[in-house]
C-alpha cells in the first residue's frame, strides 16, 4: 500500500513539474530559457545528492525519478525554447509558442517543422495584438494588417462588448499554393482567407489587385480577425462558438469587414435560402461553392445590418452569449418574432428600399 501511495505521489508530482515547467519556458526567450534550464538541472541534481543518503531506496528511486523528469524537461523545453526564437523571432509571444507546441502535439506530430521550415523565410513584425509574418518587402500589408486590427478592436467593441482579444497569428502569403498548403483540409472555393481557431492564426492571401487598392485586403483582415475576436470574446467566458449558426458568426464578420473600410452595400436581390440552411459549417460551405445560385455571405450581412438597422444591436451580444437553448428559441424571445417571420420582413424591407432607389 505504501509503495503504490509512492508510485502515485511520484506520478502526480512529476506531471505537476512538467506542467510547472512547460509554463515558465513560454514566457522565456532562448538565453534565458537555457540559463534557467541549466539551473534546473544542477539544483535538481545537487538536491538528489544531498537527499540520497537520507532517504529509503524506495524513496530514492521515486526522488530519482522526479529529478529525471525537471532534467529531461528543462533540456527538452530549452531546445526548443532555443530553436523557435532562433528560426522565427525574439519577440514571439507566449501563446504563439503554446500554440506551435500543442499544434505540434495534439493535432501533427509534423505540424511544428513543416510551419517553421516555412516562417523562417519570412519576416515579423510583433504588437500586442498580433504577430505578423509576411514576405520580405511586404511590409506595407504587414503594417495595415496591425493598424487595421486595432481599428477592428474598437469597432467590435462599439458593435457588441468591451473586450481585449487574446493575442493573434496572422501569415500573409503571395504564393496560392503555399497559402493552400499551409491551411487545414477544407472544402471552400477560392479562398483568400481563413481564420483558424485551434491555432489562433489568420491566413492571408495578397493578391495583385490588392497592390492597387488596398480595400479588399482591409476588408479581409477585418472579416477574418472578427472570427478570432468572437473566438476569443466567448473563450474567456467560458464558451465556444458551436452553438452559433454559422451564417450568424459570419455575418458579423462581414458586416464588420464592410464597416472598417466605411462601405454599406446596396441591397440587391437574390436567391434567397432560409438561414437555417446555412447553419452548419458544411452547410455554409455547399452554399459557397462555386455553382451554388445563392450568396450566403451577403444574405448574412444583410440580416446583421438588419438588426442594426431596428435599433436591435445589444440583441447581437445576448444571441452570441446565450448557449442553454436553441439558437432560434433566443432568437424569438430577445426579438419577439421567429426567424421566419424576421426574414420574411427583412427580405420585404429590403426589396422596398431596392424598388424605391431604381424607380
Amino acid at each position: 500500500m505504501n509503495r503504490l501511495y509512492l508510485i502515485t505521489k511520484t506520478f502526480c508530482y512529476c506531471v505537476c513539474l512538467i506542467l510547472l515547467l512547460y509554463g515558465l519556458f513560454l514566457l522565456t526567450d532562448q538565453l534565458s530559457g537555457f540559463l534557467l534550464g541549466v539551473i534546473l538541472i544542477i539544483s535538481s541534481i545537487k538536491f538528489y545528492l544531498a537527499k540520497r543518503l537520507t532517504k529509503s531506496k524506495a524513496e530514492r528511486i521515486s526522488f530519482l525519478s522526479i529529478v529525471i523528469t525537471v532534467v529531461l524537461s528543462s533540456a527538452l523545453f530549452s531546445s526548443f525554447n532555443f530553436f523557435l526564437h532562433h528560426t522565427l523571432t525574439q519577440d514571439l509571444p507566449a501563446r504563439a509558442k503554446n500554440q506551435f507546441y500543442t499544434k505540434s502535439l495534439l493535432y501533427d506530430n509534423q505540424f511544428l517543422f513543416k510551419r517553421i521550415d516555412f516562417l523562417k523565410t519570412l519576416s515579423v513584425k510583433s504588437s500586442k495584438e498580433a504577430v505578423v509574418f509576411y514576405r520580405p518587402g511586404d511590409d506595407h500589408f504587414a503594417n495595415l494588417a496591425i493598424q487595421h486590427i486595432r481599428k477592428v478592436i474598437s469597432m467590435n467593441e462599439k458593435l457588441i462588448d468591451i473586450h481585449q482579444p487574446v493575442p493573434v497569428t496572422v501569415i500573409l502569403y503571395r504564393n496560392p499554393e503555399n497559402f493552400q498548403n499551409q491551411l487545414p483540409v477544407h472544402s471552400y472555393e477560392n479562398l483568400h482567407g481563413m481564420y483558424v481557431p485551434t491555432e489562433e492564426t489568420i491566413h492571408l492571401l495578397v493578391t495583385k489587385q490588392m497592390e492597387e487598392n488596398d480595400e479588399p485586403f482591409l476588408e479581409l483582415t477585418a472579416h477574418e480577425y472578427t472570427h478570432h475576436w468572437i473566438v476569443s470574446y466567448l473563450g474567456q467566458r467560458g464558451l465556444v462558438n458551436g452553438h452559433l449558426p454559422r451564417w450568424f458568426e459570419e455575418g458579423i464578420a462581414e458586416y464588420a469587414g464592410l464597416a472598417s473600410i466605411e462601405k454599406i452595400p446596396r441591397f440587391m436581390p437574390l436567391q434567397f435560402i432560409p438561414f437555417t440552411r446555412i447553419q452548419s459549417v458544411s452547410d455554409w460551405a455547399n452554399e459557397n461553392s462555386r455553382n451554388s445560385p445563392h450568396l450566403p455571405y451577403r444574405q448574412s450581412y444583410y440580416a446583421i445590418d438588419q438588426l442594426i438597422r431596428d435599433g436591435n444591436q445589444s440583441k447581437i451580444k445576448n444571441l452570441l452569449l446565450e448557449n442553454n437553448q436553441n439558437f432560434y428559441q433566443t432568437f424569438q424571445n430577445e426579438l419577439a418574432e421567429s426567424m421566419v417571420e424576421f426574414e420574411l420582413r427583412f427580405l420585404r424591407d429590403e426589396m422596398r428600399e431596392y424598388r424605391e432607389n431604381t424607380d
